[in-house]
Protein backbone atom coordinates (compact mmCIF):
# COMPACT_ATOMS: atom_id res chain seq x y z
CA UNK A 1 0.00 0.00 0.00
CA UNK A 2 1.39 3.29 -0.78
CA UNK A 3 2.40 5.59 1.99
CA UNK A 4 0.35 8.63 1.07
CA UNK A 5 -2.80 6.26 0.18
CA UNK A 6 -6.07 7.76 2.11
CA UNK A 7 -7.36 4.99 3.42
CA UNK A 8 -11.30 4.38 5.36
CA UNK A 9 -9.25 3.41 8.56
CA UNK A 10 -7.56 7.01 7.98
CA UNK A 11 -11.18 8.25 8.39
CA UNK A 12 -11.84 6.45 11.16
CA UNK A 13 -8.72 7.75 13.49
CA UNK A 14 -9.75 11.11 12.19
CA UNK A 15 -13.19 10.72 14.13
CA UNK A 16 -11.67 9.14 16.97
CA UNK A 17 -8.82 11.77 17.37
CA UNK A 18 -11.75 14.17 17.62
CA UNK A 19 -13.68 12.38 20.38
CA UNK A 20 -10.70 11.62 22.65
CA UNK A 21 -7.62 13.15 24.47
CA UNK A 22 -4.49 14.07 22.51
CA UNK A 23 -2.43 11.71 24.37
CA UNK A 24 -4.78 8.95 24.59
CA UNK A 25 -4.79 9.16 20.89
CA UNK A 26 -0.93 8.92 20.42
CA UNK A 27 -0.67 6.72 22.66
CA UNK A 28 -2.78 4.38 21.44
CA UNK A 29 -4.82 4.72 18.53
CA UNK A 30 -2.41 6.30 15.96
CA UNK A 31 0.34 3.64 15.92
CA UNK A 32 -2.65 1.11 14.26
CA UNK A 33 -1.88 1.39 10.83
CA UNK A 34 -3.67 -0.08 7.94
CA UNK A 35 -1.71 -2.84 6.15
CA UNK A 36 -4.22 -4.00 3.54
CA UNK A 37 -7.59 -2.66 1.83
CA UNK A 38 -10.58 -4.67 -0.06
CA UNK A 39 -14.25 -4.45 -0.39
CA UNK A 40 -15.11 -5.73 2.61
CA UNK A 41 -12.03 -5.58 4.99
CA UNK A 42 -9.48 -3.44 6.87
CA UNK A 43 -7.10 -5.69 8.05
CA UNK A 44 -5.21 -3.27 11.24
CA UNK A 45 -1.28 -3.51 12.63
CA UNK A 46 -1.35 -3.73 16.28
CA UNK A 47 2.74 -3.54 17.89
CA UNK A 48 1.77 -6.33 19.83
CA UNK A 49 -0.77 -8.93 21.37
CA UNK A 50 -0.90 -6.00 24.45
CA UNK A 51 -1.37 -3.51 22.80
CA UNK A 52 -4.38 -5.25 20.63
CA UNK A 53 -5.99 -5.92 23.66
CA UNK A 54 -6.17 -2.54 25.17
CA UNK A 55 -7.59 -1.87 21.81
CA UNK A 56 -9.98 -4.88 22.00
CA UNK A 57 -11.16 -3.73 25.46
CA UNK A 58 -10.99 0.26 25.27
CA UNK A 59 -11.84 1.64 21.88
CA UNK A 60 -13.51 -1.47 20.05
CA UNK A 61 -16.69 -0.06 20.62
CA UNK A 62 -16.17 3.22 19.84
CA UNK A 63 -14.25 2.35 16.44
CA UNK A 64 -17.93 0.52 15.89
CA UNK A 65 -19.69 3.67 16.28
CA UNK A 66 -18.06 5.55 14.10
CA UNK A 67 -18.13 3.10 11.75
CA UNK A 68 -21.22 3.48 11.63
CA UNK A 69 -21.55 6.95 11.49
CA UNK A 70 -19.36 7.25 8.57
CA UNK A 71 -21.17 5.09 6.87
CA UNK A 72 -18.36 1.72 6.38
CA UNK A 73 -20.25 -0.95 7.84
CA UNK A 74 -19.73 -2.99 4.99
CA UNK A 75 -15.84 -3.15 6.12
CA UNK A 76 -14.97 -5.50 9.07
CA UNK A 77 -11.89 -4.43 10.71
CA UNK A 78 -8.98 -7.38 11.03
CA UNK A 79 -6.36 -6.82 13.82
CA UNK A 80 -3.42 -8.21 13.10
CA UNK A 81 -0.25 -7.82 15.28
CA UNK A 82 3.35 -7.66 14.90
CA UNK A 83 5.41 -9.97 16.82
CA UNK A 84 8.67 -10.96 14.52
CA UNK A 85 10.71 -12.92 16.35
CA UNK A 86 8.94 -13.81 18.80
CA UNK A 87 8.33 -17.42 17.45
CA UNK A 88 12.02 -18.25 17.42
CA UNK A 89 12.24 -17.04 21.30
CA UNK A 90 9.71 -20.01 22.45
CA UNK A 91 10.64 -22.72 20.49
CA UNK A 92 12.44 -25.09 22.82
CA UNK A 93 8.93 -24.89 24.77
CA UNK A 94 7.58 -28.07 23.67
CA UNK A 95 5.18 -28.01 26.63
CA UNK A 96 3.19 -24.81 27.36
CA UNK A 97 2.68 -25.95 30.87
CA UNK A 98 6.53 -25.67 30.87
CA UNK A 99 6.69 -21.95 30.52
CA UNK A 100 8.53 -20.60 33.77
CA UNK A 101 6.31 -17.52 35.98
CA UNK A 102 9.58 -15.22 35.61
CA UNK A 103 8.45 -15.07 31.93
CA UNK A 104 6.07 -12.89 32.48
CA UNK A 105 7.51 -10.22 35.21
CA UNK A 106 8.69 -6.95 34.25
CA UNK A 107 5.49 -6.48 32.11
CA UNK A 108 3.09 -4.19 35.00
CA UNK A 109 0.38 -4.71 32.40
CA UNK A 110 0.35 -8.31 32.19
CA UNK A 111 -3.63 -8.99 33.02
CA UNK A 112 -3.90 -11.58 35.72
CA UNK A 113 -7.38 -12.85 34.78
CA UNK A 114 -8.73 -14.00 31.00
CA UNK A 115 -9.57 -10.92 28.91
CA UNK A 116 -12.71 -10.33 26.44
CA UNK A 117 -9.99 -11.40 23.85
CA UNK A 118 -9.09 -14.64 25.48
CA UNK A 119 -12.97 -15.73 25.81
CA UNK A 120 -15.17 -17.12 23.38
CA UNK A 121 -16.02 -15.20 20.37
CA UNK A 122 -16.57 -15.96 16.92
CA UNK A 123 -15.27 -13.16 15.01
CA UNK A 124 -17.66 -13.93 12.49
CA UNK A 125 -18.63 -11.20 9.85
CA UNK A 126 -22.16 -11.76 9.77
CA UNK A 127 -22.35 -10.41 5.88
CA UNK A 128 -20.67 -13.54 5.18
CA UNK A 129 -23.56 -16.05 4.93
CA UNK A 130 -24.71 -19.24 2.08
CA UNK A 131 -27.65 -16.90 1.04
CA UNK A 132 -25.55 -14.17 -0.74
CA UNK A 133 -22.33 -16.38 -1.56
CA UNK A 134 -22.77 -16.88 -5.63
CA UNK A 135 -22.58 -20.48 -6.18
CA UNK A 136 -20.84 -21.63 -9.69
CA UNK A 137 -19.66 -24.98 -11.12
CA UNK A 138 -15.95 -24.14 -9.98
CA UNK A 139 -17.03 -23.70 -6.10
CA UNK A 140 -20.11 -25.76 -6.30
CA UNK A 141 -19.32 -29.00 -4.29
CA UNK A 142 -17.46 -26.74 -1.97
CA UNK A 143 -20.35 -24.43 -0.73
CA UNK A 144 -22.45 -27.89 -0.58
CA UNK A 145 -19.70 -29.82 1.57
CA UNK A 146 -19.79 -26.55 3.79
CA UNK A 147 -23.61 -26.31 4.20
CA UNK A 148 -23.77 -30.29 4.92
CA UNK A 149 -21.10 -29.25 7.73
CA UNK A 150 -23.19 -26.42 9.24
CA UNK A 151 -26.49 -28.24 9.31
CA UNK A 152 -24.26 -31.31 11.54
CA UNK A 153 -21.26 -30.29 13.21
CA UNK A 154 -18.47 -32.93 13.39
CA UNK A 155 -21.19 -35.84 11.72
CA UNK A 156 -19.99 -35.36 8.35
CA UNK A 157 -17.11 -34.48 6.66
CA UNK A 158 -14.94 -33.47 9.94
CA UNK A 159 -12.07 -31.78 9.53
CA UNK A 160 -13.18 -30.08 6.03
CA UNK A 161 -10.29 -28.66 4.15
CA UNK A 162 -11.29 -25.84 1.29
CA UNK A 163 -8.56 -25.27 -0.80
CA UNK A 164 -8.18 -22.78 -3.73
CA UNK A 165 -6.12 -19.80 -4.51
CA UNK A 166 -6.77 -16.53 -2.83
CA UNK A 167 -9.64 -14.23 -3.65
CA UNK A 168 -11.95 -16.95 -4.43
CA UNK A 169 -14.25 -17.33 -2.09
CA UNK A 170 -12.62 -19.31 0.95
CA UNK A 171 -13.04 -16.72 3.72
CA UNK A 172 -16.92 -16.26 2.60
CA UNK A 173 -17.55 -20.01 3.31
CA UNK A 174 -15.57 -20.09 6.51
CA UNK A 175 -17.65 -17.50 8.12
CA UNK A 176 -21.11 -19.07 6.27
CA UNK A 177 -20.34 -21.97 7.77
CA UNK A 178 -19.90 -20.52 11.65
CA UNK A 179 -22.80 -18.02 11.23
CA UNK A 180 -25.00 -20.56 10.14
CA UNK A 181 -24.07 -23.07 12.60
CA UNK A 182 -25.09 -20.14 15.31
CA UNK A 183 -28.26 -19.05 13.16
CA UNK A 184 -29.08 -23.22 14.41
CA UNK A 185 -28.24 -22.95 17.30
CA UNK A 186 -27.53 -19.95 19.12
CA UNK A 187 -25.69 -21.93 22.14
CA UNK A 188 -23.44 -23.69 19.87
CA UNK A 189 -19.73 -22.26 20.79
CA UNK A 190 -17.83 -20.92 17.35
CA UNK A 191 -14.78 -19.53 16.84
CA UNK A 192 -12.96 -17.95 13.40
CA UNK A 193 -9.09 -17.00 13.67
CA UNK A 194 -6.36 -17.19 11.02
CA UNK A 195 -3.74 -19.46 11.82
CA UNK A 196 -1.34 -16.40 12.16
CA UNK A 197 -3.65 -15.11 15.02
CA UNK A 198 -3.68 -18.10 16.70
CA UNK A 199 0.38 -18.10 16.91
CA UNK A 200 -0.10 -14.77 18.11
CA UNK A 201 -2.37 -15.01 21.07
CA UNK A 202 -0.09 -18.48 21.99
CA UNK A 203 2.69 -16.41 22.11
CA UNK A 204 0.99 -13.78 24.08
CA UNK A 205 -0.33 -16.23 27.03
CA UNK A 206 2.86 -17.87 26.99
CA UNK A 207 4.16 -14.63 27.81
CA UNK A 208 1.66 -13.40 30.28
CA UNK A 209 1.15 -17.40 31.85
CA UNK A 210 -2.66 -17.59 30.77
CA UNK A 211 -2.04 -20.78 28.46
CA UNK A 212 -4.45 -22.68 30.73
CA UNK A 213 -7.15 -20.26 28.93
CA UNK A 214 -5.98 -20.51 25.85
CA UNK A 215 -6.42 -24.15 25.21
CA UNK A 216 -9.79 -23.91 26.75
CA UNK A 217 -10.77 -21.27 24.42
CA UNK A 218 -10.02 -23.09 21.43
CA UNK A 219 -10.13 -26.97 22.73
CA UNK A 220 -13.93 -26.11 24.30
CA UNK A 221 -15.71 -25.01 20.58
CA UNK A 222 -17.89 -26.46 19.15
CA UNK A 223 -16.45 -25.25 15.26
CA UNK A 224 -13.11 -24.28 15.35
CA UNK A 225 -12.53 -22.44 11.75
CA UNK A 226 -9.15 -22.10 10.83
CA UNK A 227 -8.11 -19.73 7.62
CA UNK A 228 -5.26 -20.02 6.15
CA UNK A 229 -3.74 -23.04 7.65
CA UNK A 230 -0.79 -23.28 5.26
CA UNK A 231 1.11 -19.94 7.28
CA UNK A 232 1.09 -22.42 10.25
CA UNK A 233 4.35 -23.57 8.61
CA UNK A 234 7.45 -21.94 7.94
CA UNK A 235 9.70 -23.66 10.87
CA UNK A 236 6.78 -22.86 13.43
CA UNK A 237 7.50 -25.89 15.60
CA UNK A 238 5.78 -24.18 18.58
CA UNK A 239 2.85 -23.17 17.19
CA UNK A 240 2.61 -26.48 15.25
CA UNK A 241 2.39 -28.60 18.32
CA UNK A 242 0.20 -26.22 19.89
CA UNK A 243 -2.68 -26.92 17.45
CA UNK A 244 -1.61 -30.66 16.90
CA UNK A 245 -3.03 -30.98 20.33
CA UNK A 246 -5.92 -28.47 19.86
CA UNK A 247 -7.00 -30.49 16.60
CA UNK A 248 -6.75 -33.90 18.29
CA UNK A 249 -8.29 -32.92 21.30
CA UNK A 250 -11.76 -31.26 19.20
CA UNK A 251 -11.39 -34.31 16.72
CA UNK A 252 -11.75 -36.58 19.79
CA UNK A 253 -14.67 -34.81 20.90
CA UNK A 254 -16.16 -35.34 17.70
CA UNK A 255 -16.73 -31.26 17.41
CA UNK A 256 -16.08 -29.74 13.82
CA UNK A 257 -12.77 -28.42 12.16
CA UNK A 258 -13.20 -26.56 9.26
CA UNK A 259 -9.54 -25.00 7.56
CA UNK A 260 -9.04 -23.31 5.14
CA UNK A 261 -5.51 -22.87 2.80
CA UNK A 262 -4.05 -21.08 -0.78
CA UNK A 263 -2.46 -25.24 -1.48
CA UNK A 264 -2.83 -28.56 -0.56
CA UNK A 265 -1.77 -30.14 2.57
CA UNK A 266 0.95 -31.98 0.69
CA UNK A 267 2.14 -29.22 -1.01
CA UNK A 268 2.24 -27.36 2.70
CA UNK A 269 5.89 -26.60 3.04
CA UNK A 270 7.81 -27.05 6.59
CA UNK A 271 4.74 -28.29 8.03
CA UNK A 272 5.04 -31.78 10.57
CA UNK A 273 3.88 -35.40 8.56
CA UNK A 274 1.38 -35.44 11.82
CA UNK A 275 -0.32 -32.47 10.93
CA UNK A 276 -0.20 -32.75 7.38
CA UNK A 277 -2.05 -36.33 7.79
CA UNK A 278 -4.62 -35.05 9.85
CA UNK A 279 -5.17 -32.37 7.83
CA UNK A 280 -6.38 -35.37 4.99
CA UNK A 281 -8.41 -37.30 7.35
CA UNK A 282 -12.04 -35.79 7.04
CA UNK A 283 -12.54 -34.26 3.06
CA UNK A 284 -10.74 -31.39 0.76
CA UNK A 285 -12.93 -29.68 -1.21
CA UNK A 286 -11.00 -27.53 -3.86
CA UNK A 287 -12.59 -24.25 -5.55
CA UNK A 288 -11.45 -23.35 -8.80
CA UNK A 289 -11.43 -19.72 -10.72
CA UNK A 290 -15.04 -19.02 -11.94
CA UNK A 291 -15.77 -19.01 -15.28
CA UNK A 292 -16.94 -16.45 -17.39
CA UNK A 293 -20.51 -16.73 -16.75
CA UNK A 294 -20.38 -17.13 -12.86
CA UNK A 295 -17.52 -13.89 -12.96
CA UNK A 296 -20.87 -11.84 -15.18
CA UNK A 297 -23.05 -13.11 -12.21
CA UNK A 298 -20.71 -12.07 -9.40
CA UNK A 299 -20.74 -8.95 -10.96
CA UNK A 300 -23.98 -8.46 -11.17
CA UNK A 301 -25.04 -9.86 -7.62
CA UNK A 302 -22.39 -7.49 -6.04
CA UNK A 303 -23.64 -4.75 -7.86
CA UNK A 304 -27.04 -5.29 -6.97
CA UNK A 305 -25.96 -5.38 -3.12
CA UNK A 306 -24.20 -1.93 -3.18
CA UNK A 307 -27.46 -0.60 -5.34
CA UNK A 308 -26.45 -0.36 -8.55
CA UNK A 309 -27.80 -1.85 -11.64
CA UNK A 310 -24.94 -3.11 -13.51
CA UNK A 311 -25.73 -3.60 -17.28
CA UNK A 312 -24.97 -7.13 -18.98
CA UNK A 313 -22.27 -5.82 -21.47
CA UNK A 314 -20.39 -3.91 -18.60
CA UNK A 315 -20.48 -6.95 -16.50
CA UNK A 316 -19.10 -8.82 -19.67
CA UNK A 317 -16.43 -6.39 -19.95
CA UNK A 318 -15.02 -7.06 -16.93
CA UNK A 319 -15.36 -10.17 -16.62
CA UNK A 320 -13.45 -10.88 -19.69
CA UNK A 321 -10.49 -9.10 -18.34
CA UNK A 322 -10.83 -10.34 -14.72
CA UNK A 323 -10.63 -13.98 -14.61
CA UNK A 324 -9.48 -15.23 -11.46
CA UNK A 325 -9.90 -13.11 -8.04
CA UNK A 326 -13.37 -12.33 -6.84
CA UNK A 327 -11.75 -9.74 -4.53
CA UNK A 328 -10.84 -8.08 -8.04
CA UNK A 329 -14.68 -8.44 -9.41
CA UNK A 330 -15.67 -6.82 -5.89
CA UNK A 331 -13.15 -3.81 -6.45
CA UNK A 332 -13.72 -3.17 -10.13
CA UNK A 333 -17.71 -2.64 -8.90
CA UNK A 334 -16.45 -0.05 -6.20
CA UNK A 335 -14.50 1.48 -8.22
CA UNK A 336 -17.27 1.70 -10.92
CA UNK A 337 -19.63 3.51 -8.64
CA UNK A 338 -17.12 5.73 -6.93
CA UNK A 339 -16.80 7.49 -10.61
CA UNK A 340 -19.68 6.90 -11.41
CA UNK A 341 -21.15 9.28 -8.16
CA UNK A 342 -17.78 12.06 -8.17
CA UNK A 343 -18.83 12.40 -11.93
CA UNK A 344 -22.27 11.97 -11.42
CA UNK A 345 -22.68 9.97 -14.55
CA UNK A 346 -24.50 6.63 -15.31
CA UNK A 347 -22.66 3.42 -15.30
CA UNK A 348 -22.27 2.60 -18.79
CA UNK A 349 -19.77 0.14 -21.34
CA UNK A 350 -17.96 3.69 -22.23
CA UNK A 351 -17.22 4.68 -19.09
CA UNK A 352 -15.90 0.87 -17.48
CA UNK A 353 -13.65 1.21 -20.86
CA UNK A 354 -12.56 4.72 -19.79
CA UNK A 355 -11.98 3.75 -16.22
CA UNK A 356 -10.53 0.06 -16.71
CA UNK A 357 -8.79 0.19 -20.08
CA UNK A 358 -5.36 1.18 -18.38
CA UNK A 359 -5.80 -1.27 -16.13
CA UNK A 360 -6.64 -4.42 -18.02
CA UNK A 361 -4.13 -3.66 -20.48
CA UNK A 362 -1.47 -3.54 -17.21
CA UNK A 363 -2.69 -7.00 -16.08
CA UNK A 364 -2.62 -8.64 -19.50
CA UNK A 365 -0.99 -11.97 -18.83
CA UNK A 366 2.37 -13.25 -20.38
CA UNK A 367 2.67 -16.52 -21.67
CA UNK A 368 2.38 -19.65 -19.83
CA UNK A 369 5.59 -21.76 -21.24
CA UNK A 370 6.35 -25.40 -21.69
CA UNK A 371 9.61 -24.65 -19.03
CA UNK A 372 7.83 -23.06 -16.54
CA UNK A 373 5.55 -26.46 -16.14
CA UNK A 374 8.07 -28.39 -15.69
CA UNK A 375 9.93 -26.63 -12.81
CA UNK A 376 6.60 -26.58 -11.10
CA UNK A 377 5.93 -30.02 -11.60
CA UNK A 378 9.28 -30.96 -10.77
CA UNK A 379 9.37 -28.58 -7.75
CA UNK A 380 6.42 -30.49 -6.31
CA UNK A 381 7.30 -34.23 -7.04
CA UNK A 382 10.95 -32.82 -5.96
CA UNK A 383 12.77 -34.07 -8.82
CA UNK A 384 14.89 -32.54 -11.37
CA UNK A 385 13.94 -31.09 -14.78
CA UNK A 386 16.29 -33.04 -16.44
CA UNK A 387 14.72 -36.48 -14.99
CA UNK A 388 11.48 -35.12 -17.07
CA UNK A 389 13.20 -35.11 -20.39
CA UNK A 390 14.93 -38.33 -19.58
CA UNK A 391 14.25 -41.58 -21.12
CA UNK A 392 13.87 -43.62 -17.19
CA UNK A 393 10.57 -45.44 -17.11
CA UNK A 394 10.72 -45.70 -13.55
CA UNK A 395 7.33 -44.86 -11.53
CA UNK A 396 8.86 -41.71 -9.75
CA UNK A 397 10.25 -39.99 -13.09
CA UNK A 398 7.56 -41.30 -15.27
CA UNK A 399 4.36 -40.15 -13.49
CA UNK A 400 5.33 -36.80 -13.21
CA UNK A 401 6.50 -36.54 -17.06
CA UNK A 402 2.98 -37.43 -18.11
CA UNK A 403 1.67 -34.64 -15.69
CA UNK A 404 3.80 -32.27 -17.01
CA UNK A 405 2.58 -33.30 -20.38
CA UNK A 406 -0.87 -33.21 -20.10
CA UNK A 407 -0.13 -29.71 -18.54
CA UNK A 408 1.60 -28.66 -20.72
CA UNK A 409 -0.75 -30.03 -23.35
CA UNK A 410 -3.83 -28.16 -21.75
CA UNK A 411 -2.29 -24.89 -20.79
CA UNK A 412 0.07 -24.02 -23.75
CA UNK A 413 -0.61 -23.52 -27.65
CA UNK A 414 2.56 -25.89 -28.09
CA UNK A 415 1.54 -28.85 -30.85
CA UNK A 416 2.21 -32.65 -29.85
CA UNK A 417 5.72 -32.57 -31.61
CA UNK A 418 6.90 -29.65 -30.37
CA UNK A 419 5.93 -31.13 -26.50
CA UNK A 420 8.24 -34.06 -27.52
CA UNK A 421 10.92 -32.37 -28.26
CA UNK A 422 10.28 -30.36 -25.05
CA UNK A 423 10.60 -33.20 -23.19
CA UNK A 424 14.10 -34.85 -24.50
CA UNK A 425 12.79 -35.83 -27.87
CA UNK A 426 9.94 -37.80 -27.48
CA UNK A 427 7.78 -38.68 -30.67
CA UNK A 428 4.39 -37.30 -30.55
CA UNK A 429 2.31 -40.47 -29.63
CA UNK A 430 4.03 -41.16 -26.75
CA UNK A 431 3.11 -37.65 -25.71
CA UNK A 432 -0.70 -38.22 -26.74
CA UNK A 433 -0.64 -41.44 -24.85
CA UNK A 434 0.69 -39.61 -21.74
CA UNK A 435 -1.75 -37.22 -21.59
CA UNK A 436 -4.79 -39.37 -22.62
CA UNK A 437 -3.39 -41.45 -20.10
CA UNK A 438 -3.77 -38.23 -17.26
CA UNK A 439 -6.94 -37.38 -19.12
CA UNK A 440 -8.73 -41.12 -17.95
CA UNK A 441 -7.13 -41.00 -14.59
CA UNK A 442 -8.35 -37.75 -12.85
CA UNK A 443 -11.73 -39.21 -13.42
CA UNK A 444 -11.82 -41.22 -11.17
CA UNK A 445 -8.40 -40.59 -8.92
CA UNK A 446 -9.71 -37.80 -6.54
CA UNK A 447 -6.26 -37.68 -5.49
CA UNK A 448 -4.43 -37.11 -8.64
CA UNK A 449 -7.42 -34.31 -9.96
CA UNK A 450 -6.71 -32.44 -6.64
CA UNK A 451 -2.74 -32.97 -7.37
CA UNK A 452 -3.32 -31.63 -11.38
CA UNK A 453 -5.60 -29.03 -10.29
CA UNK A 454 -3.30 -27.85 -7.18
CA UNK A 455 -0.66 -27.32 -10.07
CA UNK A 456 -2.94 -25.69 -12.28
CA UNK A 457 -4.11 -22.63 -10.32
CA UNK A 458 -0.44 -22.35 -9.31
CA UNK A 459 0.95 -21.98 -13.15
CA UNK A 460 -2.20 -19.74 -13.79
CA UNK A 461 -1.03 -17.21 -11.51
CA UNK A 462 2.65 -17.08 -12.28
CA UNK A 463 1.52 -13.99 -14.22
Amino acid sequence: MSPTSFTPWDHIKQAIKAMIPNLEYTSWIAPLECSSVNSNQLLIKAPNMLFYQKIHDSYLPLIEKIKTELELDHYMIQFDTVNQGAEDSIEELHDLDAVPPHMASGHQLAPKTPTKAFQAESHLNPQYTFANFVKGASNQFAMSTCQAVANKPGQSYNPLFLCGSSGLGKTHLLHAVGNEVIKQNPDATVAYITSERFMNEMIYCIRFGQTLEFRQKYRNCDVLLIDDVQFISGGKKATQEEFFHTFNSLYGAKKQIVMTSDVLPQSIPDIEDRLRNRFQWGLIADIQPPSIEHRVEILIKKASVLGIKLDLDVAEYIARNKKKDIRELEGAVLRLRAFSEIDNVPITLHLAQTIFQDFFVADAPKKLTVEDIQKTVADHFKIKIADLKSKRKHAAIAHPRQVAMFLARKLTPASLPELGQKFGGKDHTTVLHNVKKIERAIVSDLDLRAVVNSLQRNLEHLY
